[in-house]
C-alpha cells in the first residue's frame, strides 16, 4: 500500500498571534489558533484509514482533539495545543490528497466563520449603524483573512509545502481608512476618516462609544483609545462568549496584564506580610478611583484576598510609584479635578511606606518563556512514531503544572513547544522544570532535549517586541548557535537589550540554574561586608574581564576567548579577595567563603564546561562571557526599578 502525506498550514501565524496588545490577547490568539487547526484536523481524519502523523500525539488523549471529537458541549480545555501546521497520511490508490484538504480548510473556515457571525451578533451589530460601512469592513476582513495552504508527496518527503508556500498567492484585500490600534496593517471597524475634520472624529469615537458600552463588555475590554479591526476585535471579545463561539464553556477572566506578573511576588508579600496595611490602601484607591478600575480575582492570587480583601484585586499600575503618579495610566474618576493630586500624593505616600515596611517594591518586569523540543525528527525515526506521540502527550499534560508551580500562566503547551508568562524569581527554574519534564516524558535513554529562551521584559515595553526576542534567543542562539539542549535568557529593557547569557543545562556536573541561583543569593545577601560583592565589584570585573578577552567594546550576548595564559579563575579570586579588604573584611579569617564565592564565578563566566587539569582551565582557548554577571544583579534585585 502506497502511503500518501498531505501537509498543511494555517495563517499567518506572526500577523494573527503576535500582534497582541494584552496577555489576554496573546493567550485568545493562539488559543484561536490551535481551535481551528483541531478543527481543521478532525475534518480531514473522517475518511478510511486517515493517520495524523504531525503533531506527533496520542488522539485519544490529547485534550482539545478528544473534546472536538467527543462532539463538543461542556468545558473546553484551557490552553491552546494543537499546532497550525499539521500532517495527514492517507491511502494513496484508494484515497484524495486534494479531498483531505478540502475536508480539513472547509472545517477551520466553518469554525471561523462560527465564531465571527457569534461575535458580530453579540457585540457590533447593533452599533454598525452609527459606522460608515462596517459591515463591509467586517466582511472583507474575516473573509480574507485566513492562508490555508497544503502540499501531498510521498512518505516521509520532506520540503513540499515549505516550496509551496513560496509561491505567495495569498494576497490580502487593500485596507483603506484608519488603522487598527493593534493590527496597524487592518482598518479599524468604524469606517470614519478622523482626517476629514471634527465630525468624522465625532462620529468615529461615538462609534466607538457604542460598542463600549455593548452588553456583557467592561471597561477593561475595550479601553478608551482602541479602535479596532474585525480580526483584533474577534481575538478580543469571542472568549466571552465562548459557548456560542466555540461551543463550550471556556473561563478566561483569570488573564492578569503583564505589569501584574511582573508585580504578583509583591503583592504576595505584602498581602500575606502586612494585611491590614494593604485593606487600608485598596480602600484608598477605591474611595478615589472606584470599583472599575478593579481586576477579575487573579487565578494566582491563591488566598491572598482572604488576608487582604481586595488589594489583590487592584490594577496592577496601582502598585508602582511611577505609574500611581500619571494620571493617564492611574485616573482618579471619583473625586474633582481640584481634588485629584492630593488624592494622588496620598496614595503615593501609602504605596512607599507599604514598599518600606516589606523592604522591597514591585518588580516592573516579568519574563516570557517560550521552549521547544530539539530534532523531534530523528527522536521519530529512532523511536518511532506511535512512542514520540504518546510521550509528546506526557509532556503536553505536566507542563501546565510546571508553569503554575512557578506562579506562572501557560500560554500554549502542545507537542514538544511551550509558551508560557512568569514573574521574575522562577522563571529560570521552570524553564529547567520543563526541560527535566520532557526528558522524563520519554523512554529511558532516549536522547530528548529541550531548548528554552527566558526573556525578562520591562512591563511597558510592546508584548511583540519580548515575544520577537525570545523566538530569536531561543532559534538563533539557544538551538543554532549553543547547539542545542541549551537555555538562553535575555534582559530586554526599555533602552534595548541589556544582556544576554547562554548555557547548557548542565555546567561541571551540576544545574546552570542552580549555579547561577547561588550566585544570585550571594548578591541578594543582606549583610554585603560578609557577602563581599557589590554592584561596584561587578562593573569593575565587567571593565577589566572585557580589556583581559580583548574586546572594549563589549556588546549583549558577546563571548570571546581569553587572552593566552590568562588564569580566569586566578584573577576572579584576587578580584572577590580585594573586594572583601575592600569592606573591612578579614580575608584569612573566611577563605571558605572566599573561595566559594570564586567558584560561584567560574562556573559561570565560561561558555563551555571547563575541564580539569587541562589548559583549558588555565584561561587558553576558552571563551568567557560577561552578561551572566548582569543578569545576576538584575535577579538579585528581581527587575525592580525606582523609575518605572
Amino acid at each position: 500500500m502506497m502511503r500518501v502525506e498531505v501537509d498543511m498550514s494555517l495563517g499567518p501565524v506572526q500577523a494573527f498571534v503576535v500582534q497582541s496588545r494584552r496577555t489576554r490577547d496573546l493567550w485568545g490568539s493562539s488559543y484561536l489558533l490551535s481551535f481551528l487547526s483541531a478543527r481543521a484536523i478532525v475534518a480531514a481524519l473522517r475518511g478510511e484509514g486517515r493517520v495524523l502523523v504531525r503533531p506527533q500525539v496520542d488522539r485519544a488523549v490529547e485534550p482539545l482533539l478528544r473534546w472536538i471529537e467527543a462532539g463538543a458541549g461542556g468545558p473546553l480545555p484551557a490552553i491552546g495545543s494543537i499546532p497550525n501546521h499539521f500532517v495527514i497520511s492517507i491511502d494513496g490508490e484508494s484515497d484524495d490528497p486534494v479531498a483531505v484538504a478540502v475536508a480539513a480548510e472547509a472545517g477551520l473556515r466553518a469554525a471561523w466563520m462560527k465564531i465571527c457571525d457569534a461575535v458580530w451578533g453579540a457585540f457590533v451589530e447593533r452599533t454598525s449603524a452609527k459606522g460608515a460601512g462596517t459591515r463591509a469592513i467586517w466582511d472583507r476582513q474575516v473573509g480574507g483573512f485566513w492562508e490555508f495552504t497544503w502540499a501531498a508527496g510521498p512518505q516521509g518527503g520532506h520540503g513540499l509545502l515549505d516550496r509551496r508556500k513560496e509561491w505567495r498567492t495569498h494576497r490580502l484585500p487593500d485596507e483603506p481608512g484608519d488603522k487598527c490600534t493593534v493590527m496597524p496593517e487592518l482598518q479599524e471597524l468604524s469606517g470614519h476618516l478622523r482626517a476629514r475634520g471634527p465630525s468624522a472624529r465625532e462620529a468615529q469615537d461615538d462609534f466607538w462609544a457604542e460598542l463600549r458600552a455593548a452588553r456583557g463588555l467592561g471597561p477593561l475590554d475595550l479601553r478608551d483609545n482602541e479602535r479596532l479591526s474585525a480580526i483584533a476585535l474577534v481575538k478580543r471579545l469571542y472568549p466571552k462568549i465562548a459557548e456560542a463561539t466555540l461551543g463550550g464553556d471556556l473561563d478566561t477572566s483569570h488573564w492578569q496584564s503583564t505589569v501584574y506578573l511582573g508585580a504578583l511576588p509583591w503583592v504576595r508579600e505584602v498581602a500575606v506580610s502586612r494585611p491590614e496595611a494593604a485593606r487600608g490602601f485598596a480602600g484608598l484607591v477605591r474611595a478615589s478611583a472606584g470599583d472599575v478600575l478593579a481586576e477579575t480575582v487573579p487565578a494566582l492570587a491563591g488566598d491572598m484576598c482572604a488576608h487582604a480583601g481586595d488589594f489583590a484585586r487592584l490594577d496592577a499600575n496601582y502598585f508602582h510609584r511611577a505609574f500611581l503618579a500619571d494620571p493617564r495610566l492611574c485616573p482618579l474618576g471619583l473625586v474633582g479635578e481640584i481634588e485629584q493630586e492630593p488624592k494622588r500624593r496620598e496614595l503615593v505616600t501609602r504605596l512607599a511606606e507599604l514598599c518600606k515596611a516589606v523592604g522591597s517594591a514591585p518588580s516592573t518586569h516579568y519574563a516570557i518563556l517560550l521552549a521547544d523540543g530539539d530534532k523531534l525528527g530523528p527522536l521519530v525515526r529512532d523511536l518511532g512514531g506511535k512512542v514520540v506521540g504518546e510521550a509528546l502527550t506526557r509532556f503536553t499534560a505536566v507542563a501546565p503544572g510546571c508553569v503554575l508551580a512557578c506562579d506562572g500562566v501557560t500560554v500554549y503547551a502542545g507537542g514538544d513547544d511551550v509558551l508560557a508568562m512568569l514573574p521574575v524569581p522562577r522563571a529560570l527554574e521552570c524553564a529547567e522544570a520543563l526541560a527535566q519534564a520532557y526528558a522524563a516524558s520519554f523512554p529511558a535513554g532516549a536522547s530528548a532535549t529541550l531548548s528554552a529562551a527566558v526573556v525578562f521584559a520591562h512591563v511597558r515595553l510592546p508584548l511583540r517586541a519580548a515575544l520577537d526576542e525570545a523566538r530569536r534567543l531561543l532559534d538563533d542562539v539557544a538551538k543554532e548557535r549553543n547547539g542545542r539542549d541549551s537555555l538562553a535568557t535575555g534582559v530586554l529593557k526599555r533602552g534595548g537589550l541589556h544582556c544576554e547569557w547562554t548555557t547548557t543545562w548542565w555546567r561541571d556536573g551540576g544545574s546552570a540554574v542552580a549555579h547561577l541561583g547561588s550566585f544570585v543569593s550571594a548578591l541578594k545577601g543582606d549583610d554585603q561586608a560578609e557577602v563581599g560583592f557589590s554592584a561596584s565589584l561587578l562593573h569593575r570585573m565587567h571593565a577589566t574581564l572585557g580589556l583581559l578577552a580583548g574586546w572594549p567594546q563589549w556588546r549583549p550576548g558577546l563571548w570571546a576567548q581569553a587572552l593566552p595564559g590568562l588564569d580566569i579563575r586566578a584573577f576572579l579570586g584576587a578580584e572577590v579577595r580585594r573586594s572583601f579588604m575592600a569592606r573591612g573584611v578579614d580575608v584569612d579569617a573566611a577563605p571558605d567563603r572566599a573561595e566559594a564565592l570564586t567558584t560561584m564565578l567560574a562556573e559561570l563566566l565560561p561558555r563551555r564546561q571547563r575541564k580539569r587539569g587541562s589548559e583549558e582551565a588555565a584561561g587558553a582557548g576558552l571563551e568567557v562571557g560577561l552578561d551572566v554577571l548582569l543578569l545576576a544583579r538584575f535577579l538579585a534585585t528581581g527587575g525592580a526599578e525606582e523609575d518605572a
